[in-house]
Formats: C-alpha cells, structure tokens, sequence
C-alpha cells in the first residue's frame, strides 16, 4: 500500500481562494504530484484520516454509508460539492479495531441522530480529495475520523487499518502542522510552532517516525496543530517495516504548516517503534515523580490514594512548611497524553492550610470535574500532574492591566463568576483571556461585569 501525507487548506481550492491560492504555490504542487501518483496507483479503495469533522475524545469514528459527500459551506462555498461511493471495507475495519480493543464509532445516520452530528465528509478529507478527484475517479472512499486516544491505541489503530486494507490501496493522513508560525496566523505566534515543523518534516522525510512519537507533549501544544493525533495513528501502519520517503514539499504561507510527501514501506526492521515510545515514556514518568516537589507529590499521591481506595489521605508529616502554615487558593489540574482530563480549585482558601486545600482540589479534579468522568486505576501512570496555588486577587478597573501569561482573571456579576488561569496553552491574548472567562461565567460580552487579576505559583 502507498501512503500519503496532505495538508487541508480551503484556500488552495481555486474556487475558494479567489488567487490567494497562488500564495501556496509549493502545496498545490505538492497536491497535484499526490493526486498523478495515486491515478498511476489506480487503487480501488482510498481511505482518509482526517482531524476535523466528527472526533471524539474516547473513539475513532468511521463513515460506514454507502454514499459519502460533503461541501464547503462552513468556507462560504456551499456550491463546491463532492460525493463519493462508500466501501464495504469500512464496516469491517470499524469491527476489527472494537474486537482489538480500540474504542470505535461507526458513523451512519442512525449514529448521527444519536450523537447529534453530520455524516458529511469535513474538509481534513475534502481538499486533498478535490485534488485527487481531478485525476483520478474511481475508487470508494472511507473516511476515518482520529480520535484523541492514547499513541498506543493510535498507533494500534493504525497497525490494523494497514492490514485491513492491504497492498493494492491507498491511504491518505490529512494534517496541518503548527498554526503559529506568524504572528498573524490564525492561532497567533508560538517560536515552538517552527520547531514542530521541522522535527515533524525531518522525522518523515528521514523515515524516523518513532520521533514523531517522542516529541515533547508542551512542544506538541505550543505548535497548535491538527497533524499529531493522525500522525500517530499513522506510524502505526508502518509497524514491524522500514519507511521509504519523499517529502514533495513544505511552506508556512499563512502562518500555517503544510507538507505534502509519499511515504512506502521499505523492508522488514526488528525494531519496535511502540515499544521505543513506551520505554521513553515510562521513563519520563518516572523522572517526574523522582523530580516533583511536595505540592505535587501531595497532590499525586492523595489521587492514587482516593482511586485505588477511595480513601482520603491525612495530612502527612514532613512536608514543607507552608504546606502547613499557610492559607490559599488552589487549582490541581491532571493532564493525560497532553491533554485536559480535570482541574477543580478554589479562588481563596477555604480550609485550614494549603495541603488540606491540595488534598480537596486534588479529590476533586480527579473524581467530581463535570467536564469528564472519574479517573480510573487504569489511567494513574500516564496522569501529569501540576499545582497552582494562587495569590489573593486585586480589583482592577480594565483589561490594560492584564497580562495572560503573568495574571489569571476573575470576572463576575452578581453571583456569577469565571476564573481563568494564567499563562494556559491556546489562551494568546487578554481578550481571549477575558472571553473565555466570561464564557465559563454565563456573562455576555456586553454587559458591565468586575474584574480582578491574581498571580499564581505554578508547581509541576
């Protein structure tokens, strides 16, 4: 099977950019290199992982209808339209990855109903299609929507829909890399966001995809992208076998990365990808709790206490002392694989000394956030941990006196209140500050609400 890396920018479709496309002038290139490769390859079936559309935190979703289609209206272009035959082979790929253990939805508009979302093709999917349905047509799609799981699941994923569906079709990762590589990119400027993009471009066109698996998850955010959770699964199909690459083109036009390259199989490796990243990651793990200070620790070891035996523990002895002395607030936020799985805190200090507020916020965060469900035992080793505790807040009477990496904001009105930490990733301005706290509050924009700053002392 031959494989192929697309970005999926609406605006390298002629129809849409109205002659800004030429701005891309490498990508399209790229594109149509990809869309002559793949009518030379004349496979029956192309599949398409895509980033966008209906993803879910905890599964993959696959199209299982027998017609596909989707258009451009969220783009303005709603006339701009493409319709595709399913393949049969979807139905059996989604059955395959639920018997193996990687959580899948398959999407018919049943489905669709149940969950309350299209079945239409996103545009992750339609834009490196408009280019391929140029020069070639016939073939059935499948359209697989990545999930936010685990890179072992991912990369699980990716060993069975390789296998599933064999040497004689195609199948296409949609993904852009950073957003912010301007500082008028759509997502804002990161410096990390270049850093991304070359790891990412060099993993591939070296064939190191293990690399893609180990980069750092704070380098992976600060990129803003949409290419890591498919490139994930993507490594997976290429388990067990060296990479053959040509990487046909990489730019940043529009603050955003795209590549486009032909990825192949090479010859049989001994060497596990997997099992690379696993031993990294343990090890990680390990250097963290070794490194933690008493905040953390705290906070970690009464969360593996509550989980495995829903017991809350005393206050130790021997921590610091102003574990014991001192009263504040105090946010524990648990991320797992990079990503929010609960943050519970309190703005002013409610019990009698910071480990007692660490020990409630970190029972909290774990078992009561509305956003997730309870943590289970299962996930304990692969939790990152981190404690903030919080200032007193100050009254302040307008936005010129914040600053999102160095104040968190409070905004209320009567007895509504939204609270939004500082220096988060994804938050790249004090509006966007403000607005999300305001949302969190119930608070429209244009009423007349308070503010306050704070500071924090983040402990990881």
């Amino acid at each position: 099977m031959t494989y192929f890396i697309s970005p999926h920018p609406p605006i390298i479709v002629d129809q849409i950019g109205g002659g800004r496309e030429r701005e891309a002038k490498a990508t399209i290139d790229g594109m149509k290199k990809i869309a002559v490769a793949i009518a030379a390859l004349k496979p029956k079936v192309i599949a398409v992982i895509t980033p966008h559309g209906n993803v879910f935190g905890d599964a993959l979703c696959i199209n299982i209808e027998s017609t596909l289609s989707g258009d451009f209206g969220a783009f303005g272009h709603s006339n701009v339209r493409l319709s595709f035959s399913g393949s049969p082979l979807a139905v059996q790929i989604a059955e395959r990855l639920s018997d193996e253990g990687v959580p899948c939805v398959a999407m018919d508009k049943t489905a669709a109903r149940r969950y309350r979302v299209s079945t239409d093709i996103d545009h992750g999917a339609l834009v490196p299609l408009w280019f391929v349905k140029k020069a070639y047509e016939d073939f059935q799609l499948i359209h697989i929507n990545i999930g936010f799981l685990s890179v072992p699941l991912l990369y699980h994923a990716g060993q069975i829909i390789a296998d599933m569906l064999g040497d004689d079709n195609v199948l296409i990762l949609s993904g852009d890399l950073s957003h912010r590589l301007k500082h008028d990119a759509p997502a804002g400027y990161d410096e990390m966001g270049k850093v991304y993009d070359e790891a990412v471009v060099d993993a591939v066109r070296t064939g190191a995809l293990e690399n893609i698996l180990m980069l750092d998850e704070e380098l992976v955010e600060r990129a803003g992208q949409c290419a890591q959770k498919p490139l994930e699964l993507f490594a997976g199909c290429f388990d067990g076998y060296q990479v053959n690459t040509e990487v046909y083109s990489y730019e940043g036009p529009f603050g955003v990365g795209y590549m486009t390259a032909r990825v192949e199989r090479g010859g049989e490796s001994k060497e596990s990808r997997i099992e690379r990243y696993l031993n990294q990651r343990d090890q990680k793990m390990q250097e963290s709790r070794e490194s933690a200070d008493a905040y953390v620790r705290l906070a970690r070891e009464t969360i593996e206490s509550y989980v495995t035996n829903g017991v809350k523990p005393a206050v130790p002895q021997g921590l610091d002392d102003a574990l014991y002395q001192e009263q504040k607030g105090v946010f524990v936020s648990i991320k797992k694989h990079g990503r929010l799985r609960g943050c519970i805190g309190t703005i002013e200090p409610v019990r009698g000394s910071l480990a007692e507020e660490i020990i409630e916020n970190a029972v909290s965060a774990a078992t009561r956030d509305p956003r997730f469900h309870a943590i289970t035992i299962d996930e304990l080793p692969e939790l990152d941990i981190s404690v903030d505790v919080l200032f007193m807040p100050e009254d302040i009477d307008g936005k010129d006196k914040l600053d999102e990496k160095e104040y968190g904001v409070i905004v209320s009105k009567g007895f509504r209140r939204g609270l939004l930490l500082p220096n988060l990733e994804g938050v790249n301005s004090v509006d966007e500050q403000i607005s999300i706290a305001l949302d969190k509050a119930g608070i429209r924009p244009d009423e007349k609400y308070d503010m306050q700053r704070f500071k924090v002392i983040r402990h990881r």
